[in-house]
């Protein structure tokens, strides 16, 4: 697909790809560090996104895309050519004010912070392989001091449920500390994708995910409307503390792929054409990469 038939509502553009990480759980799995797929040049990714014929959320991710040199340039490009801006990051390098600073005067105004293990040290030792609560959480105040909408994520396993509800608490006390309560911050919570490297566990289905959020915070309405778009693997809602939520079933088909069919998410490819996510890795055999 040509970026300029391009018919997605996001694009993911992966930042980097040789970056020496070994996260528990990642979907590029050993793809990270085959020089076969080169990082991203910056020529060629604006002349790919500035054909889109309509406004994109452009979502950089990575594996790690704060480890990219050249991201404040690429958040510049995006938003000079009129598209939205966000990252998918651990936030470690958020933990430095100076960063989230840059972040911000590059351009971006919403991001998504991974928080697996909520305020718990325990929980990210088992799903983040480090004692991170302390860096996570300054990455997540230095968002509210920059006016950075926080969507903080929970890959959500048996073990980790009983984060949610501090997490969230934690979440609005900074929204109140920064008067940021109007804003649209949200909790999301995905069940384990079982493509790349993952933890082997029990991956949860979205109506079991459902349960286990009314089960801490209470009862709330459910829409599968997502952006427009009907879906069948994720859902939003309101919960009844007022917090904004989403939650996402990467469970897979019979194909092996998590949200198949989306016409919501799209990736430029190393190529710089424009496919749909999960479907383009699928294509691409572990078997081909060495």
């Amino acid at each position: 697909m040509k970026p300029e038939n391009n018919t997605f509502k996001t694009i993911s553009i992966q930042t980097t790809y040789k970056c020496q990480m070994r996260c528990n759980n990642c979907y590029l799995g050993d793809m990270l560090n085959n020089e076969k797929f080169k990082d991203i040049d910056l020529n060629k990714f604006e002349s790919a996104i500035s054909k889109l014929p309509n406004r994109c959320d452009i979502r950089f991710i990575g594996a790690e895309p704060t480890m990219n040199p050249n991201l404040f340039e690429l958040v510049k490009i995006a938003r000079k050519n009129n598209h939205r801006p966000s990252l998918l990051t651990n936030g470690l390098k958020l933990r430095k004010e100076d960063y989230v600073k840059q972040l911000k005067e590059s351009g971006i105004n919403m991001l998504g912070l991974s928080m697996n293990g909520g305020l718990d040290d325990e929980m990210y030792k088992l799903l983040d392989g480090g004692k991170y609560a302390k860096q996570k959480m300054a990455a997540l105040e230095n968002c509210f001091k920059y006016k950075i909408i926080p969507h903080v994520n929970v890959i959500l396993i048996p073990d980790n449920a009983h984060v949610l509800k501090p997490l969230a608490d934690h979440i609005l006390e900074l929204a109140e500390k920064y008067r940021m309560t109007k804003y649209p911050i949200m909790l999301r919570v995905k069940s384990v994708g079982e493509v790349g490297t993952y933890l082997k566990t029990y991956t949860y289905r979205i109506d079991e995910m459902i349960g286990l959020m009314r089960h801490s915070f209470g009862h709330f309405n459910v829409d599968f409307n997502v952006n427009g778009y009907k879906e069948k693997n994720t859902c939003v809602f309101r919960l009844p503390n007022g917090l904004l939520g989403k939650i996402t079933d990467w469970s897979l088909d019979d194909d092996g792929i998590p949200d198949s069919g989306s016409k919501r998410r799209g990736i430029l490819t190393d190529t710089y054409s424009i496919e749909p996510f999960f479907e383009y890795y699928s294509e691409i055999k572990e078997a081909n990469w060495k």
